[in-house]
């Protein structure tokens, strides 16, 4: 893995996150944003920004268990410290630099990223799923993006389902062997499916799609919070379809973190649900800081420290 490319990417990201930071601040008029955050009542601080943690510590539980289907032990210790490192890129185009993890497992365990690259992949395919599953049953409520996700939904069907059938990927996966450039990847990418078969077997696949439900639901539940913090009171429902719709969204854009996609789509859904501009900018600023850069924070700290052990061992 090129540390160097990830480390410029990384600190682009950052750059277009302060960018965007500016840009809500202007969009939300500065005076009034500075007015809004001196009435915010900080009592409900600690709830707002313990619920992001919380939503980590049942993707790492998703991530055990992927590590254990495909028979894969780690001490627990160092487990976790990989686990939070892949946090620290969750601002890179993609997130593909979570593939950190990957990285990690080869550097220190040597095991082939082939095979735990799926894990990742798997990670973010499920909480799509899941994120899917919230936003949905917020869409048929509140008529909003019903197509968009029913769109996304059946293309995540027919994945699964083709993902489902071994033969019929190993005869598309054949085909690459025609391909000269492909051809030295072959057991790779092989090695690559069958984990991915494994973990998008019905029991797997269910049990970290529940996972992911109530994980991102967390998520929802700190707009909800922030917006009582703010003196206005929308459903719990609705907090939860804001922050799952502006995921997908996010997602979609593949931009880094899902940086001016995510923000746009919480203020501009916000607004539709009768919150004021600068109520919705600052519930805004407020829920990525906690669901976004909390979580960068204690990636770099968890790079930090497995680097630290491994000098120190």
């Amino acid at each position: 893995m090129d540390f160097q490319k990830l480390k410029k990417g990384f600190i682009f990201s950052f750059f277009i996150s302060m960018i965007v930071f500016i840009g809500l601040s202007i969009y939300g008029d500065v005076d009034q944003l500075v007015k809004v955050f001196i009435e915010f009542d900080y009592r409900y601080l600690p709830f707002i920004l313990i619920l992001a943690p919380l939503n980590y510590f049942f993707r790492y539980i998703k991530w055990s268990y992927y590590l254990k289907l495909i028979d894969v032990s780690i001490p627990t210790k160092e487990n976790i410290l990989i686990f939070l490192s892949g946090l620290a890129m969750t601002i890179t185009p993609g997130k593909i630099g979570e593939l950190l993890k990957s990285y990690l497992l080869k550097e220190r365990k040597d095991i082939p990223i082939s095979s735990t690259a799926p894990l990742i992949i798997g990670e973010r395919f499920t909480d799509g799923i899941s994120v899917l599953i919230l936003a949905g049953i917020g869409s048929i409520t509140y008529q909003h993006g019903l197509k968009i996700l029913l769109c996304i939904l059946i293309g995540i069907v027919g994945f699964i389902w083709l993902m489902q059938h071994p033969k019929l990927v190993y005869k598309l996966l054949d085909q690459f062997n025609h391909i000269k450039a492909l051809r030295k990847f072959d057991n790779s990418i092989k090695n690559f499916y069958d984990k991915t078969y494994i973990i998008l077997q019905t029991k797997p696949l269910l049990f970290s799609i529940s996972i992911g439900v109530v994980s991102w639901f967390f998520e929802g539940v700190v707009i909800y919070l922030t917006t009582l913090a703010l003196g206005f009171k929308l459903p719990l429902l609705a907090c939860v379809f804001v922050v799952s719709f502006s995921f997908i969204i996010g997602a979609l854009s593949m931009m880094p973190g899902g940086l001016f996609a995510v923000e746009g789509s919480v203020v501009a859904l916000l607004m539709m649900m009768g919150l004021t501009k600068d109520i919705s900018v600052a519930t805004t600023i407020i829920t990525r800081f906690s669901t976004l850069w909390l979580g960068v924070v204690l990636g770099l700290i968890g790079l930090i420290l497995l680097y630290k052990n491994r000098v120190d061992a």
